[in-house]
């Protein structure tokens, strides 16, 4: 069993992570939790956790820091922050301390458990290849794996706030980049830029309704995030190559 350290300022964190998490169907246990830095040290110090989940502002220490002290004492650790304080420079310095996954609050359940599996993972991966480390936050990462990465989270970033009022500001901000930066990689991976990306999604979830509700076009528009539906049916048509009410007709 892998151990599990929590270590938050927040009671109700704490024990829900503790109890919401199935720990055993990922091989882990929780090995204790600390509730700021300084505590934080002397748990991991005592109990060698394989995994740690953090916040970053706790009293008497704060996360980056105590992670900055002890990370020596277990290399393989597989470190993740769960903070709800998003500056730029906290990203930063989570980067350079070899941070598996750098998550936001609230942050759903299910990016929560894909974080778990992959530090599972990487730990597996060690014990049967102790040369092999994975971490994909690390600075070390080739300039090849870098984009791709950044790629994946604006696409899942889409993919999860399609309906809201999505921008390419919004998304370059949540993955700590320019704007400039994340439309280059966009186009250069997918071939497509930042707008044909949200409109192609949008478009899917729309076909979905289409066929499986019986919302009308107004209303099926402002599900997926437009504000006009004339737009919406002038963007449908440009990818479908037929009117919303047309494709209802024509696929039943």
């Amino acid at each position: 069993m892998y151990k599990v350290l929590i270590i938050d300022d927040e009671h109700f964190i704490r024990a829900g992570m503790q109890s919401i998490i199935p720990w055993h169907q990922y091989g882990c246990e929780i090995a204790g939790e600390a509730e700021n830095g300084e505590e934080g040290i002397d748990k991991i110090i005592k109990l060698k956790p394989d995994i740690i989940f953090a916040d970053i502002r706790m009293p008497k220490k704060n996360g980056l820091d105590m992670i900055a002290e002890v990370k020596s004492i277990n290399k393989d650790m597989q470190i993740i922050i769960l903070t709800g304080h998003r500056e730029f420079e906290y990203a930063q310095e989570a980067v350079k301390l070899g941070v598996l996954r750098f998550l936001l609050k609230p942050s759903k359940m299910s990016e929560i458990k894909e974080t778990v599996e992959q530090a599972v993972s990487n730990l597996d991966l060690i014990a049967s290849c102790p040369s092999r480390r994975v971490t994909p936050m690390k600075e070390g990462q080739t300039e090849k794996e870098k984009p791709q990465f950044i790629v994946n989270k604006a696409l899942d970033y889409i993919n999860r706030y399609y309906n809201t009022k999505l921008d390419l500001q919004t998304v370059a901000d949540a993955l700590y980049v320019s704007t400039w930066h994340l439309c280059k990689l966009l186009k250069k991976q997918t071939g497509d830029n930042f707008i044909d990306i949200v409109n192609r999604v949008r478009i899917e979830k729309a076909k979905t309704l289409l066929l499986q509700s019986t919302l009308r076009v107004y209303e099926i528009a402002e599900e997926v995030g437009y504000v006009d539906a004339a737009y919406f049916s002038k963007t449908f048509k440009k990818f479908v190559r037929v009117t919303p009410n047309e494709y209802r007709n024509k696929m039943y």
